[in-house]
């Protein structure tokens, strides 16, 4: 059986790529990742085991032609024999610390097996695979769990979702071993400075110990060892870490040799005069000398002996630090050493700086000497991961290996980091240091003398980025210094510094200071920064850029768009929760081009999260949420940010010819109806006497079984008359007639609340309400009737969430002035006559709007759908699967598909579909569509029993016509999701054009709406391509 038979059966019966595109990747980003692999894993185990040698290792890419840098969806190690389970349990190990992929895939001769690497190894446990395959059942079974498209669309890991634990990571682990070991440190009387030093050195000393040349030696081996035995700096010989740290004076003088050797940042005694730096050295050694007990904990630690608050032993041993990739240490150990929780800096997942990079310093170039700036660069997991791609353009720009001398030379001329957190710093250089000794074969640390370079308070500045007395980001002095400046910018409420305040005042930036927010500003001096036609790419937040409405939000956006070209904003509101621990605030990448504003478009990206655990190893964004905005459209309002955020140009378009029309926002400027928010209390420095013993509706939901009318019967008395002493003194909007409107969102109504207040029988006053709620009196009660339809019907949820940034964005809660702008029904008598129930209301206010279907289509798919979706988990309609059968789901989508096709070219136009239906439960993850154009093939719809092989074949071949377009970008139809493909069925030996759709088997990509939406784009495909062959004429 020749070697590759069982992967190439994969790729000819699984639809696998073929196995040199997982050993050598086309994409440039899958390329480095496979050479990472082959690099990191392959080279130790061919080296190292025996039954091992020859092995091939690469890496399963979901898209292997593109050029991005997404983590790929497994390690792939074949060998060319069966391995013993101890061999399997060393490569499990090393798979799970290289920490990029969530799968491990093992190829023998006759087996292949599936393993996750989200599940920490256990030393006298052989790990469980999830799935294996032999060659006689692959040979039999085309369909089944290891399909291609079960990999690629994310089915397989969401089947399988409790192997597949985020919290099991390399990462994860590590960092929780960390903040124990530091946590029972401080316990015990160690500062939190010392105790990131320390381990920070350990990291490095233990990766010396793993790391090794070509010939398997170590770079801390037995000779060197040794030779500080001879030389009478160590006592003794030893073969570890851990037994050197049992004796203290060894251990200090281990660290001062590594300082003499490599210079740097890691150690202390980096005064100006010898004195100064044997004072700090003794300063660190006087106060871990303390207490012996510090470095017994530390040993223990790195044994596995050290005892976790879970009871468990910790996971060092099973590290591999000579495969864990280094940036990941410095994203680890930057969250791990952040003081800044809740103050909306987070550490960047690996995958989103990755993406970033991806669009302004991609791989596939040889421009190298590029000068890179993150002014606020944390752990430096920004730079550091620039740095390894300056590295792999120089090597690829001068076809050769790059040299110490190099490396050194580009730290020290290329790039410029900035923190206002000393610690992190620090953090940031030990990055550095670790990624260029990667790049280096351990041979040469010792013979030509490795030196690294002084990097703190040179190239990494523990400085406020706003200061102007410091070379290197001075406004003024160094204008135009870089080529690229990027990071991810730390934002919130009042996170404004004194020195930025000066710097927005010299600037004329002050009148965009909205809430104290510091982050915009980050932008504003980067461009000063950057050369002509240079980048900047920053996180940023969402809230202040995209969905805020205030007249300093609109000041920010309008010279933002004005002095500079913005080329994409990537709004990240939908994956809030995966990206960032414990963090709600929703945050953007916009990417800048210092050149002048051309009054061009913006593409504007809102990925969505597609499946359990997505959000945590990827970005991706599928066809229907690529947006292109014009400039003129931003700088009017940023309305059409908002809806396109969970909508559509249909849906933007209605909105803005809803807004048009009447308002409670409106009626108010007329003086036909008064509003305010209800009574807040806040410091309670004002008394008022008039609202003492009147009605109040101050609980958080409206009283059980309130619909149409609030009783005052079920209120309380008021008898608390203070106040915030802001707190407004006109109480109109409290008198009768009057409705109270809840601010929020309710989740089990799934729609807003409003009430009309009774009459109460003591007169005309009307009642009071809390500040969570809005109080509206209107002259005429029939005002009233048509707002209270408005506001609890389906409208008021989908205007608002395509109107209200708080809402759009992550906050149920409205405020007051997006509220009023509600569109209402012009008032009528008796507009409530014979309301009942939620659905009569939907329907009354469908029939007083007279909206077409298309338009009442919009407005139920995204209440019925893209709510749920947005403000729910898993269980939602939308991420549900389709329903075989009758297909009532694709047969809908065809329908409105069908009709758009025909008003936009005639109702005389032959158009049908064809539904394709597996016949059985061996259904795949995706769903296939064609619509047939001009020909009539059957009538309307027809549903075409397909088996799953023959399916998975003609997906095969639409997937070859789909790489065929034009614009494909390399990009297949499972990598890419949703897919159009353009072709021809032979019918009667007619050619009929025919648009095949290729999407996943969720609810959501099937709905009405979509179809809508789909039909326009095919619109607009035709009539460029006539217009393309007309003037071809």
């Amino acid at each position: 059986m020749s070697k590759s038979s069982l992967l190439e059966l994969t790729h000819q019966r699984l639809y696998w790529p073929p196995p040199h595109q997982i050993w050598q990747p086309s994409g440039a980003g899958p390329m480095v990742y496979a050479r990472l692999a082959d690099e990191k894993i392959g080279n130790k185990i061919r080296r190292e085991l025996e039954e091992a040698k020859g092995a091939r290792v690469g890496i399963l890419a979901a898209n292997p032609l593109g050029d991005a840098t997404e983590s790929p969806l497994a390690v792939v190690c074949e060998f060319f024999r069966p391995i013993s389970d101890n061999t399997l349990k060393e490569i499990y190990r090393l798979a799970w610390s290289f920490s990029r992929t969530r799968a491990l895939v093992t190829v023998e001769p006759q087996l292949l097996r599936v393993w996750s690497c989200c599940e920490p190894p256990e030393p006298s446990k052989v790990p469980s695979p999830i799935e294996e395959i032999n060659q006689a059942s692959l040979s039999e079974q085309a369909a089944n769990a290891l399909q291609w498209v079960e990999l690629v669309s994310g089915e397989f890991f969401e089947k399988h979702n409790d192997r597949f634990q985020r919290s099991g990571a390399a990462d994860q682990k590590l960092l929780e071993n960390l903040k124990e070991v530091r946590k029972q440190l401080i316990d015990e009387g160690l500062d939190s400075g010392t105790i990131h030093d320390l381990l920070a050195r350990l990291i490095f000393t233990q990766y010396l110990f793993q790391k090794k040349d070509v010939d398997g030696n170590p770079a801390l081996n037995r000779e060197i060892i040794q030779d500080l035995v001879n030389t009478n700096i160590l006592s003794k010989a030893y073969d570890n870490l851990p037994d050197i740290l049992e004796n203290f004076e060894d251990t200090y003088q281990l660290f001062r040799w590594l300082n003499h050797k490599f210079n740097g940042d890691l150690f202390p005694g980096k005064g100006n005069t010898e004195e100064e730096r044997e004072q700090e050295w003794q300063a660190e050694m006087d106060k871990v000398r303390e207490k012996n007990s510090y470095f017994k904990k530390l040993a223990d630690f790195i044994r596995g002996d050290l005892e976790l608050k879970t009871g468990q032993l910790c996971l060092w041993p099973m590290y591999s630090f000579d495969v864990i990739p280094l940036e990941f240490i410095s994203s680890v150990y930057e969250e791990f050493v952040s003081k800044k929780e809740g103050q909306g800096v987070h550490y960047t997942p690996e995958f989103i700086v990755d993406f970033i990079l991806d669009g302004v310093l991609p791989w596939d170039d040889e421009e190298w000497d590029l000068k890179i700036l993150d002014p606020a660069c944390g752990s430096g997991i920004f730079l550091v991961k620039a740095y390894q791609r300056l590295i792999y353009r120089w090597e690829k720009a001068h076809n050769k290996n790059i040299t110490s001398d190099i490396l050194k030379s580009l730290l020290e001329n290329n790039f410029l980091g900035v923190d206002i957190d000393r610690e992190a710093i620090r953090v940031a250089s030990f990055s550095f240091y670790l990624m260029m000794l990667d790049n280096i074969d351990p041979r040469n640390y010792w013979e030509n003398e490795v030196k690294f370079p002084t990097l703190r308070n040179k190239k990494l500045i523990a400085a406020d980025f706003f200061a102007e007395d410091i070379e290197g980001f001075r406004t003024e002095e160094d204008s135009g210094t870089y080529d690229l400046v990027l990071g991810n910018a730390p934002w919130g409420k009042n996170s404004i510094t004194k020195k930025a305040k000066e710097w927005t005042k010299k600037y004329n930036w002050n009148d965009c200071i909205s809430y104290g927010n510091i982050a915009p500003f980050f932008l504003s001096k980067a461009v000063k920064l950057t050369k002509d036609n240079g980048y900047i790419s920053m996180m940023q937040p969402a809230g202040t850029l995209i969905f805020n409405q205030g007249d300093k939000n609109q000041q920010l956006r309008f010279k933002l768009f004005s002095e500079t070209k913005v080329s994409e904003i990537v709004d990240l509101s939908a994956l809030r929760f995966g990206l960032f621990k414990n963090a709600i605030s929703p945050t953007c990448i916009i990417t800048l081009e210092n050149i002048a504003s051309n009054n061009d478009s913006v593409l504007y990206l809102c990925p969505k999260i597609l499946y359990k655990n997505q959000s945590s190893y990827s970005l991706v964004i599928e066809p229907q949420n690529i947006h292109w905005v014009q400039y003129h459209e931003i700088l009017q309002s940023n309305k059409v940010l908002i809806a396109l955020t969970w909508g559509n140009r249909r849906d933007f378009q209605l909105i803005k010819r809803l807004s048009q029309g009447l308002s409670l926002n409106k009626l108010e400027q007329q003086e036909e109806v008064f509003t305010r928010q209800g009574i807040t209390r806040g410091n309670r420095k004002k008394i008022n006497n008039d609202i003492l013993n009147k009605y109040i509706l101050q609980e958080k939901k409206f009283p059980k079984d309130t619909f149409l009318y609030l009783d005052p019967k079920n209120l309380s008395i008021n008898h608390d008359l203070r106040t915030h002493s802001r707190d407004s003194t006109d109480f109109t909007a409290f008198n009768y007639p009057q409705m109270i409107l809840k601010q929020s969102w309710q989740t089990k109504q799934k729609r807003f609340q409003s009430a009309i207040g009774k009459k109460p029988i003591n007169g005309n006053q009307g009642l009071l309400c809390s500040k969570s709620y809005v109080s509206i009196h209107a002259k005429a009660v029939q005002i009233l009737e048509s707002a209270w339809l408005s506001y609890n019907s389906i409208l008021a949820v989908y205007y608002l969430l395509l109107s209200s940034g708080t809402f759009a964005s992550y906050i149920p809660k409205v405020g007051v002035a997006d509220l009023l702008k509600v569109p209402i029904p012009e008032p009528k008598e008796n507009m409530l006559e014979g309301i009942e129930t939620y659905e009569d209301v939907d329907q009354r206010i469908r029939e007083f709007f007279e909206f077409k279907d298309s338009e009442w289509t919009l407005i139920e798919d995204l209440f019925n759908y893209t709510l749920p979706d947005f403000k729910g988990d898993t269980s939602s309609p939308s991420r549900q699967r389709t329903q075989r059968n009758d297909e009532p789901e694709l047969t809908q989508y065809c329908d409105y598909f069908i009709r758009v096709i025909k008003a936009s070219f005639g109702e005389d136009k032959d158009v049908c579909a064809t539904i394709y239906q597996e016949p059985d439960n061996h259904y795949l993850p995706v769903r296939l569509v064609a619509i047939h154009l001009n020909h009539p093939i059957h009538e309307g719809i027809k549903i075409e029993i397909i088996d799953s092989e023959n399916l998975l074949k003609r997906l095969n071949k639409l997937n070859e016509v789909f790489l065929n377009q034009p614009n494909s970008e390399q990009e297949g139809i499972y990598y890419q999701r949703v897919a159009r493909v353009y072709d021809s069925v032979t019918w009667n030996d007619i050619k009929v054009p025919t648009v095949y759709f290729i999407k996943p088997d969720k609810v959501r990509y099937w709905t009405r709406s979509m179809g809508l939406r789909d039909a326009d784009e095919v619109c607009a495909d035709i009539r460029i391509a006539g217009q393309q062959i007309n003037s071809t004429k």
